[in-house]
């Protein structure tokens, strides 16, 4: 079973994508922040980061090198998850080592097909 570590500052974006994932048997930890996130990395390795770029704190965009570095981050593929589609921001999400990016709304079966493609 792949695991997720979900981060977004809304609880109601948490609950429909916990839900989705875990539909198709993605073991889904949340966090409402970078903070917390950075405490979950401490405690295991993921297979896959969802990181919304606005959240109070740290935006996902300063998260991703920081999760990227940690040992239980290295082998991560990580995902933007956000409003915002300016090539200015996307190319800094890229540069910090996103792999893939979604705009919010998003359809649940878009991010599946997203996190299959990102397996193989």
């Amino acid at each position: 079973m792949k695991k997720v570590l979900i981060v977004d500052d809304s609880p109601m974006v948490l609950n429909i994508i916990e839900t989705a994932l875990s539909l198709e048997d993605y073991d889904v930890v949340r966090a409402a922040n970078a903070d917390e996130a950075l405490k979950k990395i401490e405690e295991g390795k993921f297979d896959f980061g969802i990181f919304d770029v606005n959240m109070p704190g740290k935006t996902g965009i300063e998260l991703v090198p920081l999760i990227l570095n940690h040992p239980n981050g290295k082998a991560m593929k990580i995902i933007i998850l956000t409003t915002e589609s300016s090539t200015e921001i996307r190319k800094k999400g890229e540069d910090a080592g996103a792999c893939a990016w979604m705009v919010k709304p998003f359809k649940n079966a878009e991010m599946i097909e997203l996190l299959k493609q990102l397996e193989e």
